[in-house]
């Protein structure tokens, strides 16, 4: 029974010196008000005209996987054991949206068919982002190139397939 008295007026005591809370939110000045807001931004549009073409590539021996790329600025670079022609074209895309925002570029690879049967996969290159300069039209132009292995198995033919490009804010 000393035990219980004992924990009881200790408990008692460790309440009594306890302060008590005021009716204020800990973390919230008296008198301030939240600020709310909203940026409401146009939807995007994206358009291209042209396309990619690598023009016409020799295949001269070739012992491995061998890369050939295309730039943004229409030059071909062009690996050992192959012959290409020294420029290319690429298709110019147009993005429009809202005034000031950063669109980022999604480039993602595809299968390019062969008229032959064979396959050669495309990783489309360029710029990541764009800055918009205009509100709506006549939005902000960039050019796509891309990239194309060769290997020793590729068979002859013309490829074709898309180009996948989105945009996104």
């Amino acid at each position: 029974m000393t035990k219980f008295v004992k924990f009881a007026a200790v408990a008692a005591a460790v309440l009594a010196s306890t302060p008590a809370f005021a009716g204020t939110p800990v973390g919230v000045a008296v008198g301030s008000e939240p600020v709310a807001t909203a940026r409401i931004i146009k939807p995007l549009k994206l358009s291209a005209t042209g396309a990619l073409n690598f023009g016409t590539i020799v295949m001269n021996g070739v012992t491995a996987n061998r890369t050939v790329t295309l730039n943004a600025d229409t030059t071909i670079t062009c690996a050992t054991e192959l012959v290409c022609d020294l420029n290319g074209t690429v298709p110019t895309y147009n993005v429009q949206g809202t005034n000031n925002q950063v669109v980022t570029i999604i480039k993602t690879p595809t299968t390019l068919t062969g008229s032959n049967g064979g396959s050669l996969t495309l990783t489309p290159v360029g710029q990541a982002n764009i800055t918009l300069t205009s509100s709506g039209s006549p939005g902000n132009n960039f050019p796509i190139g891309g990239a194309i292995t060769i290997a020793s198995a590729t068979v002859d033919g013309v490829y074709s397939g898309t180009v996948n490009v989105t945009v996104d804010y």
